[in-house]
C-alpha cells in the first residue's frame, strides 16, 4: 500500500483553487495516494503555517496569490526560474529544508505546445506586470520571440520588470494608457491581470493585435469569460489559462513524486466540470 503524500496549496483567497482536484487526478493516473488540501493563509502567517504543515507530515506545497514572493524567504535553495522571477509557486521539503521552484513559465510553454503556439519570432504583448508575468518572462525569452512589450497601469513597475529581464532578450515596457510603443501589431497577447475575477473586461485594444492574432488569458472558468466574449465579438481566437494551470501543476507533481503525469487526462476531466 502506498504511503500517503501530504500536500497543500496556500493562498488568500484559496477556496476557488482547482489544485486539489488536479493533483488528485494526477495521483489517480500515477497510482499514488495523496492528501492535498487548501489552506487559507496571509503573507504574515506563512512562515508559521508552513512550519505547522511540515510538522504534521506535509512534504510539498503550492503557493498562490499573494504568497509567491514571500515564499522565497522560506527556502534553503531556489531553482533558476524562481531566482529569476523572484517568486516561488512550488515548495518541496528535503532533509535540508524547503527547496523553492517556479513552474509557471514552463507550465505555460507546455500548454503552448499543446495548442500549437510557438513564441519563436512572435511579437508578444503582456498586460500586467505582477508576479505571474515575472514567472513567464524567462521561459518565453528563451524561445527567442521577436520582442515582448509589458503594459501596466503603473508604468514604473513594468519598466523595472523589463529591465530585470533585458539581458535575456528584447523586452520593452509602456503605460497601459499609452499602449505599445510600436506601430507593429502583435501576434499574441497574454492577459495577466486579475480583472476577470471582478467580472471586468481586461484592458485590451483590438488595434494592438494582428487580424490573425491570438489572446491567451491566464484566467480560466468564469474569470476568463470577459476575454472570451471580447475576442469572439471581434473575430480573434482566445485560450483560457486552464492548460497552464494544469501544466505548472504537472511540473510540481514531478518535483514531489518523480513522475510526470499526462496533462490531457486531467484537462479532459476538468473541462467537463468547468464547461
Amino acid at each position: 500500500m502506498n504511503e500517503t503524500l501530504r500536500l497543500a496549496v496556500f493562498g488568500e483567497p484559496v477556496e476557488h483553487s482547482q489544485s486539489p482536484r488536479i493533483h488528485r487526478l494526477f495521483a489517480e493516473e500515477c497510482g499514488l495516494t495523496i492528501d492535498y488540501r487548501r489552506i487559507r493563509c496571509s503573507v504574515r502567517d506563512l512562515p508559521e503555517r508552513i512550519e505547522r504543515f511540515a510538522a504534521k507530515g506535509g512534504r510539498g506545497a503550492n503557493l498562490t496569490v499573494p504568497l509567491k514572493q514571500a515564499g522565497r524567504r522560506l527556502c534553503r535553495q531556489l531553482d533558476p526560474a524562481a531566482r529569476l522571477a523572484r517568486a516561488v509557486n512550488t515548495l518541496h521539503l528535503t532533509e535540508g529544508g524547503w527547496n523553492g521552484y517556479n513552474t509557471d513559465g514552463e507550465g505555460l510553454l507546455l500548454d503552448f505546445a499543446r495548442l500549437g503556439l510557438d513564441p519563436a519570432g512572435q511579437q508578444i504583448l503582456i498586460i500586467g506586470a505582477g508576479g505571474a508575468t515575472a514567472g513567464l518572462l524567462g521561459p518565453l525569452l528563451a524561445r527567442r520571440p521577436a520582442g515582448i512589450c509589458i503594459l501596466n497601469r503603473t508604468v514604473a513597475r513594468a519598466i523595472e520588470l523589463g529591465e530585470r529581464f533585458q539581458h535575456l532578450g528584447p523586452v520593452q515596457a509602456a503605460s497601459l494608457s499609452d499602449g505599445p510603443n510600436s506601430d507593429r501589431p502583435c501576434d499574441l497577447i497574454i492577459q495577466a491581470t486579475s480583472a476577470g475575477h471582478q467580472g471586468s473586461q481586461p484592458p485590451i485594444n483590438a488595434e494592438w493585435l494582428k487580424p490573425a492574432g491570438k489572446v491567451y488569458d491566464l484566467n480560466y472558468g468564469s474569470a476568463h469569460e470577459p476575454v472570451r466574449q471580447w475576442c469572439r465579438s471581434r473575430g480573434f481566437s482566445s485560450h483560457s489559462g486552464l492548460g497552464m494551470l494544469v501544466g505548472q501543476a504537472a511540473l510540481a507533481f514531478e518535483i514531489w513524486t518523480g513522475q510526470r503525469p499526462d496533462m490531457s487526462h486531467a484537462l479532459k476531466r476538468l473541462s467537463v466540470r468547468t464547461a
